[in-house]
């Protein structure tokens, strides 16, 4: 299969945009992720997929909790903040107003709702961990609609992207 067909099928599969959150020994930790999944209501799980080198996912297996922000539509910007660069170059949280969750991760002010989690388990799933979160916490904070996640909104190179690939299968 050309990872092109893959990216392109990938791509139409919509889901919700979340921030991930963590902190520990009062460092935190962000990353924008849409795989993420409810996976158990008893006992109350919840699952996601983060690139094992990402700062966020040191953060969680560090700390041992993690929270998922649910994003509303008008929070694109904060998205790609968080989408687009590196905790460990950058402090994304600079400027970014928030409160602890009770577990100790933080929670966006802009949120639509969140879901804290203690780690529970986490397993290499190909390319990425799954982290398996027990929930321990949630609440809705706004009436906002969720965002939806649409690549050729969201990234802004998504057509670029498609367009390279075809370029390097052209020459081969």
């Amino acid at each position: 299969m050309a990872e092109k067909e893959l990216i392109e099928a990938f791509d139409t599969i919509r889901s919700g945009v979340y921030i991930i959150t963590s902190a520990y020994r009062r460092k935190p930790a962000g990353c924008t992720v849409v795989w993420l999944s409810r996976i158990s209501f008893t006992p109350p799980l919840l699952g996601v997929h983060l690139t094992p080198d990402s700062h966020t996912y040191e953060t969680i297996q560090q700390g041992k909790r993690f929270c998922a922000n649910i994003l509303g539509e008008s929070s694109l910007a904060l998205a790609r903040r968080f989408g687009f660069s590196s905790g460990h170059r950058q402090d994304k949280f600079e400027g970014v107003s928030h409160h602890k969750s009770a577990g100790g991760s933080p929670v966006l002010d802009v949120a639509v709702a969140y879901i804290d989690c203690e780690l529970a388990s986490t397993i290499t799933v190909g390319d990425h961990h799954m982290v398996t979160g027990h929930i321990i916490g949630a609440e809705r904070t706004s009436e906002e609609a969720p965002m939806i996640y649409d690549p050729s909104t969201f990234y802004l190179g998504a057509l670029r992207r498609v367009e390279t690939l075809e370029q390097q299968a052209e020459q081969g």
